[in-house]
């Protein structure tokens, strides 16, 4: 969810008792999915909403404002986003629209560079071992209604977690170009933990002016993702082993973020966790911290006598994060990971 992502960026941390179908039911804007009420609109097919949601919104020039809010906050905050596509290459700017100025600039990676989660949800991950398999494994997906947002017609798409590994999402996806316009995400209770949704989006927006806008007084630029393009197969971290990791989590690769920082990266195609390990001079600090569905858990592990800090990020439940955390150890010792 790549908007959560940037928002986490920005600094706003980030980044089924009560099931999610009966949050769903609850939206008093959602339609049925049948019925003369919907002017003739379809609810698309599950296969053709993923397929869409892996790849088109960053092939598309769109400007819009969303609001944004998660469960530790007590303000509604409202955002701007402008995405564009120059010479195959992405470019990406969010904006605080209250509060201090602040945004995230991104000037992108070629539109033939495919990230890990993409492939997945796209299957070209294919040789990445029998750990690996469909998202329906893990995730039940329910097509529930349709409804507007932003003045334009979305499928309603549940996404429901088999496990309490991950979260579960409620997303409205634009039936015309696939884009999430609304998402919200529920944990294991089936309690709002986080939700975004966009108030006005511009598909013809003027290219040269977003460009041309002025930067807000801070501003933060995101490297493009240090992923290899289009990878179809990925190996094991260096140095380090994940002896356990969520059933359906892939590693995607390994990045040292500093001389002293390692990270690894892992997704199942719909949601992503890192693990940063540093070496730390003294004890370090253990626990578990989140903000709305964004967890991070600090732990430590040893090395050749040299202790070392770990910190688990992302958007997975905290039981999920203490498991992997507590499962880092040297690569040296021997094991299968396990799922």
């Amino acid at each position: 969810m790549r908007i959560t992502q940037w928002i986490i960026l920005l600094g706003t941390f980030a980044i089924v008792h009560t099931s999610p179908v009966a949050l769903a039911q609850n939206e008093t804007d959602t339609q049925p999915a049948s019925g003369a009420s919907q002017a003739g609109a379809e609810v698309q097919s599950i296969q053709t909403i993923l397929a869409r949601m892996s790849r088109v919104s960053h092939t598309l020039n769109y400007q819009g404002s969303f609001t944004y809010e998660h469960q530790h906050s007590y303000t509604l905050q409202s955002f701007r986003v402008s995405h564009w596509v120059e010479d195959g290459i992405e470019y990406e700017r969010l904006q605080y629209l209250s509060g201090p100025e602040r945004e995230i600039v991104r000037n992108g990676q070629a539109l033939d560079c495919y990230p890990p989660g993409d492939q997945l949800l796209q299957g070209r991950l294919t040789q990445m071992g029998q750990r690996l398999a469909g998202l329906e494994e893990f995730y039940q997906f329910q097509v529930r209604s349709v409804e507007r947002v932003a003045g334009r017609m979305t499928t309603v798409l549940q996404v429901i977690p088999r496990d309490v590994y991950r979260y579960g999402l409620v997303l409205s996806v634009d039936q015309e170009t696939g884009l999430i316009l609304k998402s919200l995400t529920v944990d294991t209770n089936g309690r709002s933990i986080e939700r975004y949704q966009f108030v006005e989006l511009d598909l013809n927006p003027d290219v040269e002016a977003m460009k041309n806008s002025p930067l807000a007084q801070k501003q933060r630029v995101a490297k493009a993702p240090m992923n290899e393009c289009n990878q179809t197969r990925t190996g094991e971290p260096q140095e380090w082993r994940v002896r356990w990791i969520p059933p359906g989590f892939a590693f995607t690769g390994q990045q040292k973020v500093s001389p002293v920082r390692d990270m690894l990266m892992y997704t199942d195609g719909l949601t992503t966790f890192s693990i940063f390990i540093e070496a730390a001079g003294s004890p370090p600090p253990e626990g578990v911290g989140q903000r709305g569905p964004t967890v991070l858990y600090m732990s430590k592990a040893v090395r050749n006598d040299q202790l070392y800090r770990v910190t688990v990020v992302g958007e997975i439940p905290a039981v999920a994060a203490e498991q992997i955390a507590a499962s880092i150890e040297a690569s040296t010792a021997v094991g299968p990971v396990e799922q």
